[in-house]
């Protein structure tokens, strides 16, 4: 089973705004989905700093805003300041995501720390979310960062997505379907087509079931500003969709692990290197390991093999661990 990413632990999200009662419908769905998580063997979390700290943590203070600097908070989350426009990706910054039951968090619970607390993060111009995996859409954060900042926030989602968050005080929430563009904080934004899945709770539509009209959706996103390209991968199996991107792509921020055993959502080291080279890009930045344990290979492991791929790669490493920072060389 895999465990945490296609919705195995799931956040209860109330829709209805001032409702304090679940419905019978979203009573039996959390009552179904506990019982996953308890065939699974997911526990109750414990406190952040049961995890051990990152190995670096960034210093805000070089960041000039005249460029594109960047830093892995860990799994999918990066932070990003893109010619002075800082952005979020996929924000997952508390201790363990999953199934919250009277405020308890079961799920997964976080190996490293992330580089930097809720309170350390710049305020977010714009959060992209990939798709909405507990894991890539967490409540829990979004709702403190929107709390700490009301109005303030841009949000850009998947397709049938915005549901989930649509209580939250963002500033504005767009949704995006594949090849979709729009310009936001002077930044031009394609949604991309990648190979996943995206329901949240079980028996929801999924575009990867062939529900394309009302199924959750899943994307990439290609940003550009000031001629510098960035991709950012979200969660994908290997698809040679990323061949008609426009190249070339200065950063590739791309997946590389939770693959096995599951090659039909998620690629393996060696591929994730391999569409980053479809795009020609300058540095590849790999996210979704290291942090959570969702599968069965080595948490090592996936580093180890991408290490290996890129000696014979036209592609560079930007960074290896959680917590370093990337500035991209201008020319």
């Amino acid at each position: 089973m895999q465990v945490g990413v296609s919705a195995s632990f799931v956040h209860h999200s109330q829709r209805n705004r001032g409702e304090s009662m679940l419905s019978r419908r979203e009573l039996l769905k959390t009552m179904s989905v506990a019982g996953l998580c308890a065939a699974t063997g997911a526990f109750p979390s414990g406190a952040c700093n049961a995890a051990s700290p990152p190995s670096y943590t960034p210093d805000l203070t070089e960041v000039r805003g005249n460029g594109l600097w960047s830093c892995w908070i860990g799994h999918s989350t990066v932070l990003i300041n893109f010619f002075g426009t800082w952005i979020l990706t996929d924000p997952v910054l508390f201790d363990a995501y999953g199934l919250s039951i009277l405020g308890l968090t079961i799920g997964p619970r976080r190996l490293h720390q992330p580089a930097l607390t809720l309170d350390q993060i710049p305020t977010p111009d714009l959060i992209i979310l990939s798709h909405a995996h507990l894991d890539h859409m967490d409540r829990r954060t979004l709702s403190a960062l929107a709390e700490r900042d009301p109005d303030k926030i841009d949000v850009i989602t998947a397709m049938n997505t915005s549901d989930v968050i649509e209580d939250i005080p963002f500033r504005s929430t767009e949704e995006l379907d594949w090849c979709d563009t729009t310009t936001i904080h002077g930044i031009e934004l394609q949604a991309l087509r990648v190979k996943h899945n995206g329901w949240r709770m079980p028996g929801e539509a999924c575009r990867a079931a062939g529900q394309h009209r009302t199924g959750r959706s899943y994307n990439g996103y290609l940003l550009e500003k000031n001629g510098v390209r960035l991709v950012f991968g979200g969660d994908t199996a290997f698809t040679p969709a990323f061949k008609d991107i426009r190249k070339p792509i200065d950063v590739a921020f791309m997946p590389i692990g939770a693959y096995d055993p599951f090659p039909d959502t998620h690629c393996t080291p060696e591929e994730s290197l391999a569409m980053a080279e479809m795009m020609s890009a300058r540095y590849m930045f790999p996210i979704h390991h290291a942090t959570f344990k969702q599968s069965e290979e080595p948490m090592s492991e996936p580093m180890h093999r991408l290490l290996k791929a890129l000696r014979t790669s036209t592609s560079s490493l930007a960074l290896h661990t959680v917590g370093q920072s990337f500035h991209l060389p201008l020319t």
